[in-house]
């Protein structure tokens, strides 16, 4: 092997655990969430078996946000679905039981979370969701710097 050829390949590899690395960090020290679910197509028509989420998070924020601004929402894990305790424009330091999740400010005071937006479904879920959906929940994993991620959906 060339040593150009194996430069190549440690860089390919390099960049593919950069993007393999935060989900897995999410995954493995994260604490789970359960968030409510709004009833919304569970099928694209150009990705399959996908699932586009809504949550159904209305919690204004007390301070001025404007559209599409990023904002951390802190929820009481210990409830289901989770309350929201807090909105805050930075990362907010988090007690025993809290959960904080980055969120977008959108139209009409709502909330939404480009992270946990999508969720891959075998055929037979997301027949199952489609019927279902305004009874879920998405169990979201959420670390003290409020990355997230969606692992489930399960019933409420």
């Amino acid at each position: 092997m060339s040593r150009r050829l194996a430069i190549a390949v440690a860089v390919a590899i390099v960049v593919m655990l950069i993007a393999l690395v935060p989900p897995l960090w999410v995954r493995t020290t994260g604490t789970d969430v359960a968030l409510p679910l709004e009833p919304v197509d569970p099928l694209s028509v150009f990705r399959g078996n996908y699932v586009d989420l809504r949550y159904d998070v209305d919690a204004p924020p007390a301070f001025p946000v404007e559209f599409g601004e990023t904002v951390y929402v802190t929820f009481d894990a210990a409830s289901r679905p989770a309350a929201v305790i807090d909105v805050s424009e930075s990362v907010p330091s988090l007690d025993t039981g809290e959960v904080c999740v980055r969120a977008r400010f959108e139209e009409s005071d709502r909330l939404g979370f480009p992270e946990l937006e999508q969720y891959f479904v075998t055929a037979d879920e997301g027949r199952l969701l489609e019927r279902e959906l305004d009874n879920m929940v998405g169990i979201v994993r959420a670390t003290d710097s409020c990355r997230a991620l969606l692992v489930a959906i399960e019933p409420e």
